[in-house]
């Protein structure tokens, strides 16, 4: 019998798992033989497949009603993808029960502190496949829309998350939810929330960079690690329901240093790659703590101050941190405004 690979082993010998990060359909295809138990999409990867692979997706832009134009045109695309997504996925939603097996239909990023309007969009995008899973902001509207979707037993993500305070806030709305569905009978769908850690890596650098503090490559690699392992412990000691899902990924000790832990992380193919090249040893390293000389100079920096106290953002503070301004721009800028006018003759009615 052949060895398996490190990715196989992971999914297989330890609690940890992991999602395919992309929505081309062969690399689909790949990461779910290689054992993806989900598959994340977004606007810009919707975009990103619908220009990798327009022959692919021909079919279906044209069967789009022209009438549908930028918010309603966008949407339809995401729903394109991510619907194809979820068949794919839906064998191990068969298999694992409704635990995994699915695909991520994400909400439009410009309506990230409108609760209603993120509530209405969630619930259709929810309607797309039984094994959609809305994926929204944690942003302070977000956590309440959260709350609302546990409680109606709709699967959910919660994405564009940065910080320890952001994965207990996430895990507090999930929680009420959960009660308010046992106590009407409604059955539960899980909540995976996001930690971006590659992403604050590269905001972090920015920060330091900006006021000249002096801290190494090395340092900065570990900040988005340290927050992820302050939030496991946290969600272990606190017994949360919602699965931490490390995502943004910009290295193999990414993956190794939190292998292990009951998360289940989101890797793009090129990850995935540098994974698989790397073949790294198989081991558990979850309980392997930064080295707090590295959390003490990291602390230097307030932006991660504010990352990695369990108090070091307020709800109202979540929109407005540094990280999450950035990601949402881009995810609206590269990925939702040109999903609105792809393969239509309308033109954006953004400012450019």
């Amino acid at each position: 019998m052949a060895q398996s690979n490190y990715l196989q082993w992971l999914a297989v010998e330890t609690p940890t798992q992991w999602w395919h990060d992309s929505a081309i359909p062969e690399e689909i295809e790949a990461g779910l033989a290689n054992g993806a138990l989900g598959v994340t999409t977004n606007p810009v990867l919707t975009y990103k497949t619908l220009q990798a692979r327009p022959e692919f997706w021909r079919d279906g832009v044209a069967a789009l009603p022209q009438s549908l134009i930028l918010e309603g045109r966008a949407e339809a695309l995401l729903k394109l993808v991510a619907t194809y997504a979820a068949k794919a996925a839906e064998p191990v939603f068969k298999k694992t029960g409704g635990r995994h097996g699915y695909a991520l239909g994400q909400l439009n990023p410009t309506l990230a502190t409108d609760v209603s309007a993120m509530l209405e969009m969630a619930r259709r995008v929810a309607s797309w496949a039984p094994n959609m899973a809305v994926k929204l902001p944690t942003t302070q509207a977000g956590l309440e829309v959260m709350e609302e979707l546990a409680a109606a037993g709709i699967a959910l993500c919660a994405t564009i998350n940065f910080s320890v305070s952001q994965a207990i806030a996430v895990s507090e709305s999930y929680r009420r939810g959960l009660k308010r569905a046992h106590k009407n009978g409604i059955p539960v769908r899980p909540c995976f929330a996001v930690q971006q850690i590659g992403r604050l890596d590269d905001y972090l650098r920015d920060c330091a960079k900006d006021v000249k503090l002096a801290l190494t490559e090395a340092e900065i690699a570990q900040s988005g690690l340290a927050v992820a392992k302050r939030s496991y412990e946290i969600a272990e000691r606190e017994g949360y329901e919602a699965v931490i899902m490390p995502a943004g990924l910009r290295g193999v000790h990414h993956l190794t240093e939190l292998a292990g832990a009951k998360m289940t992380f989101s890797l793009h193919p090129r990850v995935q790659r540098m994974i698989l090249d790397a073949d790294p040893k198989r081991e558990t390293r979850i309980d392997a703590p930064v080295e707090k000389r590295v959390i003490d100079r990291l602390m230097r920096l307030p932006e991660f101050a504010h990352a990695y106290e369990p108090d070091g953002l307020a709800p109202h503070e979540f929109f407005t941190f540094g990280a999450t301004q950035k990601t949402l721009s881009q995810f609206a800028e590269t990925g939702w405004a040109p999903l609105e006018v792809y393969g239509s003759d309308q033109a954006s009615s953004r400012w450019t």
